[in-house]
């Protein structure tokens, strides 16, 4: 049997995605694989220096050659019994998973990784600054999303549902307890009210002498919100000044896992996700006909799936498309990664989704983003992106299976929330095997898993605290919503716009940490 040259784990000579650690082993066809961790900011160098890394303090000795030369001989007897020993003894499979699992443990415990709080509360602050370098007064007018209840079944308060009608509370995972707006320099502030209710531009309230804020209904006149429910600060800034909106946001934020599998953290599946127990995995996914199940597995498959092509970032006679499943590279790659599942995984879309996370996370380096942001075969052909970039590829190849994925979108701060930026990452729909559900007794029409997936942080099936969601995309026609979204400023200046978040006094963290790795392979 052959195996992989990278953790020699048994894999069949017909395979090119290895099983065991996840990579590509043969038919990359000019995808090249990263030998370093997909640490955002990093890049890959090619032909690099022999020797310890850049910062690294090594002692060096003043060792002889003919005793290095006895060590270097002493090694290749060593190396050659090893391979001796996996290749030709009948204990070579039992050998090969164990050292595996020993790798893996080291790369788990002291490899590179991210590590998240299970629970936090904290107080976020965003600072909107306007400018006007015109001699002349401008108008201005800012759509603010109001971010949405997040629960591990998205925004809805309904999870699993029995056959004797019986609902499973849903858990949730974000919750924002207070949201407030002021302009810099001014004691007037407006608390916006999170859940639905609405204020007219008639009765907006006044911030400042130039500007004023409402939250209406979203519609499609210039007074509404055109995505989702926001809040829109309009006015007037005088020549030469700068005008700053203050945004403070109460968030109540959870840790949670959709994950059933190995590499989920222990923490969170045995922990606050008290559904543990209805986490998905390689043994109780569905399949793709499982998307014509009556319910929100259809509903998404209609709304997002059967779209191939999704969000033009070019409005115009020419389409520019960000999510492109029938691009030849992204039909191409999305084959090769299909021809490396199991036999039994071919008709599972949860398999391939996962295996196309790999090979986006392994494959593509981070580096800063384009404007607008790459498209998904863009992204795949540069072998490098960004958030956004990132998550073009992955929904572009889920796309070529009709996989239903969508953005979501909020800033993102690190372990410590001593610092923010701004993030995109999705969001997927995958059915459990339908034999599963009816074990459990579990309505076929409620029996998915509905999670966030983020490619450049490997989060498979993680929700972290350490994400703010503003907005979940909503369904629109071909994907509107998220132009709209990414253009919130309507103003008569070209890059007179600013944007910056920070942490408002100590976060509580509550539960402990826990870490996910940053490595290539799973």
């Amino acid at each position: 049997m052959a195996r992989c040259p990278y953790c020699l784990s048994p894999n069949r000579a017909s395979e090119s995605i290895c099983h065991s650690c996840g990579r590509v082993v043969l038919g990359t066809r000019g995808i090249s694989i990263r030998v370093g961790a997909p640490i955002p900011g990093g890049q890959l160098i090619h032909r690099a220096r022999r020797g310890p890394p850049p910062g690294l303090n090594v002692r060096r000795g003043g060792k002889r050659r003919e005793k290095k030369k006895r060590n270097n001989i002493r090694t290749m007897v060593l190396v050659v019994a090893i391979a001796f020993l996996f290749l030709f003894t009948p204990a070579q499979e039992r050998i090969s998973n164990q050292l595996e699992k020993w790798l893996d443990s080291l790369l788990d415990e002291f490899g590179p990784a991210r590590e998240y709080p299970i629970h936090a509360e904290y107080t976020a602050q965003r600072s909107v600054n306007l400018m006007n370098p015109h001699s002349q007064a401008i108008s201005f007018s800012y759509e603010l999303p109001i971010p949405s209840m997040r629960t591990d079944f998205g925004i809805s308060e309904y999870g699993f549902e029995l056959d004797d009608g019986t609902q499973y509370t849903v858990e949730d995972l974000q919750e924002i307890t207070y949201m407030s707006a002021s302009t810099e320099g001014s004691v007037n502030y407006a608390n916006i009210p999170i859940h639905e209710e609405y204020l007219t531009e008639d009765n907006a309230i006044v911030l400042d002498s130039t500007s004023e804020i409402y939250w209406p209904p979203v519609g499609s006149s210039s007074n509404r919100c055109s995505v989702s429910r926001c809040a829109i600060w309009q006015g007037d800034i005088p020549p030469g000044q700068v005008i700053t909106l203050v945004v403070k946001y109460d968030v109540v934020a959870t840790s949670f896992t959709w994950w059933g599998g190995d590499r989920a953290p222990d923490e969170l599946k045995h922990g606050l996700n008290t559904h543990g127990a209805f986490s998905m995995d390689n043994d109780n996914s569905g399949t793709y006909d499982d998307y014509q199940r009556n319910g929100r597995l259809n509903t998404m498959y209609d709304q997002f799936g059967s779209h191939k092509q999704w969000y033009d970032r070019d409005p115009g006679p020419s389409r520019n498309w960000a999510i492109d499943g029938i691009d030849p590279v992204v039909v191409e790659l999305a084959n090769e990664i299909s021809s490396g599942l199991a036999t039994d995984d071919a008709e599972d879309p949860y398999a391939f989704a996962h295996a196309a996370f790999i090979k986006i996370r392994d494959s593509i380096v981070y580096s800063q983003g384009l404007a607008p942001a790459r498209s998904g075969p863009t992204c795949i052909v540069d072998e490098r992106g960004d958030c956004d970039e990132q998550s073009n590829a992955w929904m572009s190849l889920l796309r070529t299976r009709n996989i239903p994925s969508w953005y979501e979108f909020g800033p993102m701060t690190d372990g410590q929330f001593s610092g923010w930026e701004p993030h995109a990452w999705t969001n997927a729909i995958f059915p459990f095997d339908e034999d599963w559900c009816i074990d459990r007794n579990i309505l076929l029409s409620s029996c998915f898993v509905e999670g966030e997936v983020d490619v450049v942080n490997n989060r498979w099936l993680l929700h972290t605290p350490t994400t703010m969601t503003e907005w979940i995309e909503d369904p629109s026609n071909l994907g509107e919503a998220a132009y709209n979204f990414y253009r919130p400023l309507a103003i008569g200046c070209v890059n007179c716009w600013t944007e910056s978040w920070d942490t408002i006094g100590e976060p509580i963290i509550t539960g402990g940490t826990y870490r996910v790795p940053v490595r290539i392979g799973e």
